[in-house]
């Protein structure tokens, strides 16, 4: 009871937005083949790369969803991965520009550094938000090919949305990621 009033509300308050941009037409959207989900290393790198699946979910349901979660993903960058590091704490000249980019704190050898992890560190602040929001909507990871992954993940937000409100509530496929 307390699951469908919560689902209602949500409706609710979703409702303008679908409304307002008109929902997708599932029809014509293009999902990539989930076929060799199943296979023992796509299942291990479940943790990694997934889509997210709900039983008996509409696909108004699971784009009001999907749309809601994606507004929590700043976009790819230095400056929303936080990275303890030293800043020296001294006195700014009168009129100098404060110290804002990762280099002029890490100098080059901080920047390449920096430049080899960073697209891991993406990722991962990505997944861990979109867990954040989808899990307590119950919604179940499953576990795709990296390349599926990062093809969805590479698109525009409207289509990277509907192709993964179209994955969530679509049938399910293989490759359910265990919970650890």
């Amino acid at each position: 009871m307390l699951r469908s009033g919560f689902a209602f509300i949500a409706a609710l308050a979703a409702a303008p937005a679908v409304a307002q941009t008109g929902l997708p037409d599932p029809a014509i959207i293009k999902v990539p083949d989930l076929s060799g989900s199943d296979a023992p290393a796509v299942v291990d790198n479940g943790w990694k790369y997934f889509f997210y699946h709900r039983e008996n979910t509409t696909f108004a349901e699971a784009y009001a969803d999907v749309a809601d979660c994606y507004r929590f993903l700043a976009p790819a960058g230095w400056a929303n991965v936080a990275i303890p590091r030293f800043i020296p704490w001294v006195e700014r000249v009168p009129g100098e520009r404060a110290a804002t980019g990762y280099f002029e704190h890490s100098g080059l050898v901080g920047l390449a550094i920096g430049g080899m992890i960073e697209g891991t560190l993406t990722r991962r602040d990505r997944q861990a938000k979109m867990r954040r929001c989808m899990e307590p909507r119950g919604y179940t990871r499953y576990g795709v090919a990296e390349e599926i992954w990062e093809n969805v993940a590479d698109m525009s937000p409207a289509e990277g949305i509907a192709v993964q409100a179209k994955i969530a509530s679509g049938p399910a496929w293989g490759g359910k990621v265990p919970v650890k």
